[in-house]
């Protein structure tokens, strides 16, 4: 990631007038109060290297501050579904009521133990923590991938379930050990989470999840999905393999998708493979086709859920 640098208000008054003259003109950047950027590097930047220089700045002008829920997200490089926030979200210690400002929603933190590390020289809440304020306030579907993603770093389910208990809304908290049921290390995409929470939902039996195949040639892959009873494998299709060549192993794009369908072929080989659904995100989204593609295969969707997948 190429984070903007930050620029202070400068002590200075004739530099000072200086800033602010380029401010007017667009060349500088403000993304807090007192706190600049360059245009040329805020452009240039991802929204979540913008969200994450955001989220420094404006903890820089909040000493003490702790940047946490949707924003702590960002500055761990957890998986999120867009949009990125606007505002960064803080814990300020010792806050009774949130407050809303130019940069930045202010949460009340009274009788909250605050876990915090360090991450780029910003102070976050850690995983562990995040990942409940992501279940007690986000929908399950982003609460599931954060918590996944947790989990796949090691931080252990025991620990996120004892942050929960600690949380006073007894409501929330129910919600939150019903996503940590689902939750596993094993989802290794935010779109590998969302199919899970969705199949969930649509009343299926657990899946084995990372089932390696091979073939008389050799090991064919590990499947994100496979329902054993049913001879269905579900794979999810993000996309990001073709457009991304980073994701490429130095292939081209056409090289992948011959290499994804040659595959798919072997695994639809194996004798206990009837069916290869391959979902993408259009299809798992609320309202998407992923209903109709499974029962298509036999799977056991709930009657009565046809369209809507209510996370």
């Amino acid at each position: 990631m190429s984070v903007p640098h930050l620029i202070v208000a400068h002590p200075d008054p004739a530099a000072a007038r200086k800033q602010q003259r380029d401010v007017r003109s667009g060349a500088l950047l403000r993304v807090a109060h007192g706190v600049f950027v360059t245009r040329a590097e805020w452009e240039t930047a991802t929204t979540w290297e913008q969200h994450i220089a955001r989220a420094a700045a404006v903890q820089l002008r909040s000493p003490g501050s702790i940047v946490s829920h949707a924003s702590a997200v960002i500055v761990h490089r957890l998986p999120w579904i867009r949009p990125v926030p606007d505002r960064v979200t803080l814990l300020v210690p010792g806050r009774a009521t949130a407050q809303r400002t130019r940069f930045a929603d202010k949460v009340a933190t009274t009788g909250r133990e605050l876990d915090t590390v360090s991450v780029d020289g910003v102070d976050v809440t850690d995983p562990a923590t995040t990942a409940v304020d992501v279940a007690l306030r986000y929908d399950r579907g982003r609460a599931l991938m954060v918590a996944d993603a947790v989990l796949r770093r090691g931080w252990p389910e025991e620990l996120l379930a004892g942050r929960a208990a600690a949380r006073p809304n007894v409501r929330a908290s129910r919600r939150l050990r019903d996503v940590l049921k689902l939750a596993s290390p094993l989802s290794e995409s935010a779109g590998e989470s969302i199919t899970h929470l969705a199949m969930h939902d649509l009343g299926l039996p657990a899946p084995v999840q990372q089932q390696a195949f091979r073939d008389q040639a050799g090991l064919i892959g590990r499947v994100d999905f496979w329902f054993p009873d049913h001879g269905v494998v579900v794979e999810f299709d993000g996309l990001v393999k073709y457009r991304d060549a980073s994701h490429r192993s130095g292939r081209s794009a056409e090289e992948v998708v011959i290499d994804e369908k040659l595959r798919e072929d072997r695994l639809r080989a194996v004798p206990d493979v009837r069916h290869v659904v391959r979902p993408v995100w259009r299809d798992v989204m609320p309202g998407g086709r992923l209903p109709t593609m499974l029962s298509a295969t036999g799977l056991p969707v709930a009657r009565g859920i046809t369209a809507t997948l209510p996370w």
